[in-house]
């Protein structure tokens, strides 16, 4: 693109060549071309900036202010986090819809919490087929081993290669950085219907939690919540042994 300088300097050597040329017109000539001149410079500059104003416009809000907002809308329902428009499954997995037919899903914060220190996952290969409500993936603690089930139905994209080298992204990020796989669901509508969304899902969490409680002992939510939300190990408060039941129990796997 031309700059204002640049355009000015050109104008300002056709003015001469024409001041020379024209030079027999009198003054009245030479001061109608600077005046034309300086109009089309100035016309130049306020079509740049306005074209570049139109694409901050289009982008939103300034790069600066989009840092400081949140990602999304976070509610917290006894102690565990439950981002506003995700969808979920009973089995504690979340789905999230990003184009289309493409679905990214990982586990949700209440399976995060209770199996605490994740330490290998073993997600399913690109092109395998998964079934709504059926096995989905597997993530592990130290020998144990919990199945979890698919939120969705469809065929495996993209597999999350970051939480394979490092399981324990799922337990400390698990809607960001720790999601699984991403799943091309060619029935993606009446999927995501299956699954609990807005005020259904957090009266769902509610329960969840509420039959946490109820599993671990009477009056463990006080032993749960750590500054107002869930500490990240709940099977450490469960005998060893118990852990595949106990996790079988709350995540439905």
């Amino acid at each position: 693109m031309v700059s204002g300088l640049q355009l000015v300097q050109v104008c300002f050597e056709c003015f001469g060549f024409v001041a020379r040329w024209l030079s027999t017109a009198g003054w009245q000539m030479v001061l109608t071309l600077v005046l034309l001149m300086f109009i089309l410079v100035v016309g130049h500059d306020f079509y740049v900036q306005r074209r570049q104003a139109r694409r901050m416009e289009a982008k939103g809000v300034a790069p600066e202010a989009r840092e400081e907002a949140p990602a999304f809308s976070m509610n917290v329902v006894g102690g565990f986090k439950t981002p506003a428009h995700f969808a979920y499954h009973p089995g504690h997995a979340w789905a999230m819809k990003e184009s289309r037919q493409v679905v990214r899903i990982g586990l949700d914060d209440f399976a995060a919490r209770v199996v605490g220190q994740i330490d290998q996952i073993d997600l399913p290969a690109r092109g395998r087929w998964l079934r709504q409500g059926e096995h989905g993936w597997t993530i592990g603690r130290g020998s144990h081993r919990f199945e979890m089930l698919s939120p969705i139905e469809g065929e495996v994209v993209e597999v999350n290669p970051e939480v394979l080298r490092n399981p324990s992204l799922a337990h400390e990020d698990p809607y960001g950085v720790g999601w699984l796989v991403a799943v091309q669901a060619p029935a993606v509508d009446s999927n995501m219907k299956n699954l609990l969304h807005g005020r259904l899902a957090q009266r769902w969490m509610e329960e969840s939690v509420g039959a946490l409680h109820t599993r671990l002992s009477p009056g463990s939510e006080a032993v749960l919540q750590d500054g107002g939300h869930a500490i990240g190990d709940v099977l450490s408060l469960v005998p060893e042994f118990q852990w595949e039941k106990f996790v079988q129990e709350m995540l439905l796997g």
